[in-house]
């Protein structure tokens, strides 16, 4: 009876150790150049940020003369380090499935975030719009955004739909990879939106809050256009 207890401990701590390697066996594959914006005490800044990825480790320089070392720790969330001019801290980086666009949050060793960021890959530019099905999932902060996302757009305005909030907004000349919009639910809370696409027009970064679009952002989330419908 011994015997086989072990045997069948020793299984399932095999079997966890597999399932878990083979959650973490393909995340998605960073390496190249983005153009990065983050907001800080500082205001908002917009550098070039090249990346390296072997397997799960991923070293990156940027424009800015900051370095950046980090490490997948599940399929869309990596967590890291970096270190410049202006001293050194950590980060938290949410990455899209397909690689594309990632969004997170920084700050300096032993305090809370300082700011947050949302990254683009550069890819061969196409068509920019919202219209179509979404897969939409948190990537920090309240989930209420996150599900299926519908979106119509004629012009630069698009109205979406994900779960029972509304969101409109348009794209404007000087932001044409940008739509700022306002939401409101059933209980007619409002706020602001704004979400950043891709130039594979395939994915999107997006953040949101409550009120006027001055207010710190409630939640973070990554957009996958769902081709199937």
């Amino acid at each position: 009876m011994v015997k086989r207890l072990v045997l069948s401990t020793c299984a399932a701590v095999v079997l966890a150790a597999l399932w878990s390697a083979a959650a973490l066996a393909a995340p998605p594959n960073l390496t190249g150049k983005w153009t990065v914006e983050q907001t800080g005490p500082n205001g908002t800044v917009t550098s070039e940020v090249s990346l390296k990825q072997s397997g799960m480790a991923i070293v990156g320089t940027t424009s800015k003369g900051n370095g950046i070392n980090g490490e997948f720790v599940s399929d869309t969330q990596i967590n890291g380090k970096w270190n410049g001019p202006g001293g050194a801290g950590w980060l938290t980086v949410y990455v899209s499935p397909n690689g594309h666009s990632f969004n997170g949050t920084w700050g300096y060793n032993g305090r809370k975030a300082n700011g947050s960021f949302v990254g683009n890959k550069f890819l061969p530019p196409s068509p920019i719009t919202a219209a179509g099905t979404w897969h939409v999932i948190a990537a920090g902060g309240s989930p209420a955004m996150v599900g299926r996302m519908a979106c119509t757009q004629s012009g630069a305005a698009a109205i979406c739909q994900v779960n029972q909030i509304t969101i409109s907004g348009k794209i404007t000349l000087t932001e044409p990879n940008k739509i700022r919009a306002t939401w409101k639910n059933a209980n007619g809370n409002t706020g602001w939106f704004s979400f950043w696409f891709n130039n594979d027009n395939n994915s999107f970064n997006g953040v949101w809050g409550t009120g006027a679009d001055t207010t710190p952002p409630q939640g973070r989330v990554v957009g996958q256009r769902s081709l199937g419908g």
